[in-house]
């Protein structure tokens, strides 16, 4: 049982550190896409693919991870997958597509953009981008299938639902058990002041019969010394 216990608090302080770490992400990739319009984490920024317009390279729900520009001076070439903002049904959102042209004019640059998957984008995105559009440059790094679980805790009802339910529910579960371990200290202090109790009471009965052969013997001392003294206090007691 006790083997039981432990193994169960083990598992929850596991489960509260990687709530801790997955909220501090949170909120560093909040804080710091206002700086720089995308939520990054020393310049590498983690973005969820919604659709499949990258596939094969890059499937809808991965996690890919890009390199960002501050400066937004660096140059891009042919075959460069990025990352910028695109209205989508409606929505300005973050889109991933590959260069697939660089062009000059009149010594500004731009980029024509396509997604790799020909089925859903038979055609290269009619808009071109110019350098200061570009959010990031895709690392060639992703994990599979996490990004649909990150862009709903990045929601009021993700964060609420896995971060902070789950931290209010660990308080609750920490406070019950501090009160038990309060209880069970109190009751495994009380066992030990009943034995101590009982050894006291021992000795104080052992105490107790020594301190009235002592008494008895210094009555008897008494005793003798009056004994001796008796004639003495009659003449003196018949004076007064």
């Amino acid at each position: 049982m006790k083997v039981a216990k432990k193994i169960f608090n083990v598992f929850i302080d596991i489960v509260i550190v990687l709530i801790m770490i997955v909220s501090v992400i949170t909120v560093t990739l909040s804080i710091t896409s206002k700086s720089s319009g995308v939520s990054n984490i020393f310049g590498i920024a983690p973005m969820s693919v919604a659709s499949n317009s990258m596939a094969d390279t890059i499937n809808q729900g991965d996690l890919i991870f890009g390199k960002i520009d501050s400066n937004r001076t660096e140059p891009y070439e042919v075959g460069d997958i990025v990352s910028f903002y695109q209205e989508i049904e409606g929505q300005n959102q973050i889109n991933t597509h590959r260069i697939i042209e660089v062009v000059n004019d009149g010594g500004v640059v731009y980029y024509r953009t396509q997604g790799d998957n020909k089925n859903t984008n038979p055609d290269p995105d009619p808009e071109l981008k110019s350098q200061d559009m570009i959010l990031a440059k895709y690392t060639g790094t992703k994990i599979p299938g996490i990004g649909n679980f990150f862009s709903f805790i990045r929601t009021q009802l993700g964060f609420f639902l896995v971060i902070l339910l789950p931290m209010i529910l660990f308080f609750v579960y920490q406070a019950i058990r501090v009160i038990m371990n309060i209880i069970a200290y109190n009751k495994e202090k009380a066992a030990e002041e009943a034995a101590a109790a009982v050894a006291n009471s021992e000795l104080t009965e052992e105490q107790k019969q020594r301190a009235i052969e002592e008494y008895l013997a210094k009555q008897k001392a008494q005793e003798s010394e009056t004994a001796v003294q008796t004639p003495a206090d009659g003449e003196s007691s018949d004076a007064e």
